[in-house]
């Protein structure tokens, strides 16, 4: 009897994770951190190790991207996923470093096929002769939901007060 109880406990606990970890909210807050961990580019390496990350970064973007920055206005506007692409092909021969890092979360809402991820991160793009962003913002993704997973719609971002 002991037995079936701790089989039973053992899979109701292994489905109450398997739930968890594949809710939207889950997977939505996943993606922000994959496409962060795609953004950020260490320093000393090598082109062609960066530039593999456009791979990972087509599947996490939609066909049109809406970037609202406050502070850089040339990163502000509705860009095709090709020419984000691009602008990120341009950035791995450019920068020095990138560094994008998660601090915390403080919301995530799901509406059906769409979600809104509001967070905090530190920030880093180091160019050769200036630094267009360095240090805490807030920022806002939103997702869809298409055939293949969640797609990156629009993102701002301003500095952290």
């Amino acid at each position: 009897m002991k037995r079936y109880a701790v089989a039973a406990l053992l899979v109701i606990s292994i489905a109450a994770i398997a739930f968890w970890w594949f809710s939207p909210a889950q997977v939505v807050k996943r993606r922000c951190q994959t496409l962060l961990r795609t953004l950020t580019l260490e320093p000393g390496s090598g082109n062609a190790g960066r530039q593999m990350g456009t791979y990972s970064l087509n599947a996490l973007l939609a066909a049109e991207v809406v970037l609202e920055n406050p502070s850089i206005k040339e990163a502000s506007g509705t860009f095709e996923r090709t020419e984000m692409e691009a602008a990120f092909q341009w950035l791995c021969g450019q920068a020095k470093q990138t560094r994008f890092e998660l601090e915390k979360f403080h919301a995530v809402t799901v509406n059906g096929d769409h979600a809104t991820v509001e967070f905090t991160l530190e920030g880093l793009v180091e160019l050769p002769t200036y630094r267009p962003a360095d240090g805490r913002y807030d920022a806002t993704f939103d997702w869809v939901k298409e055939k293949d997973g969640w797609r990156l719609t629009r993102a701002s971002w301003k500095e952290a007060k």
